[in-house]
């Protein structure tokens, strides 16, 4: 508390001005994390592009927030240990995480439909653990490897890896139909 108060400019005990508690604050900012990646998603999946395209650009956007904002990754993880040690007292992050995680279950779900995926895929999981590996994967590699020099590697190598398998699939559907 006493280095947040420090970058805002006013003393520990001011903060309780404002936020209840430690855990309000913390609520408070995730959630507007949350809300800055959500509307920033939104905006890809309304644009242009089929599912891969999309998740190309999603995959860009995160590299450039996780640039621009380091911190994201130890506040990710920090979030993650809170909403598995108590689920009900941070639930509107859970909400908010669920938000994003329709984007991902929406992108796999046009992935089953175009033949890129098995039609058994369960899209609900899938899209959650897609999600989770975006996001705790590229934040984890960036800890380990300068961000600001090796992102675009990071990125490239996470599309390749998503792209893993695909082509296999679409080999052996396209083998089945004919």
């Amino acid at each position: 508390m006493r280095m947040i108060a420090r970058e805002a400019g006013i003393t520990s005990s001011a903060i309780y001005n404002h936020y209840e508690s430690k855990d309000e604050l913390f609520t408070k900012t995730v959630l507007r994390m949350m809300e800055n990646t959500s509307s920033r998603l939104s905006q890809v999946m309304n644009g242009s592009g089929d599912w891969k395209e999309r998740l190309e650009k999603i995959l860009v956007a995160l590299g450039e927030d996780l640039k621009a904002n380091p911190g994201i990754q130890v506040l990710s993880s920090t979030t993650q240990i809170k909403l598995a040690r108590d689920p009900e007292k941070f639930e509107a992050i859970r909400k908010a995480r669920n938000n994003i995680g329709q984007v991902f279950r929406s992108l796999l779900q046009e992935a089953v439909e175009n033949g890129d995926l098995p039609g058994n895929t369960k899209t609900e999981i899938a899209g959650d653990l897609l999600m989770a590996f975006s996001f705790n994967a590229i934040g984890a590699v960036t800890v380990h490897w300068n961000s600001q020099e090796y992102m675009a590697d990071i990125l490239e190598s996470f599309k390749n890896f998503t792209q893993l398998g695909l082509s296999d699939h679409r080999k052996a559907t396209n083998l089945g139909r004919t």
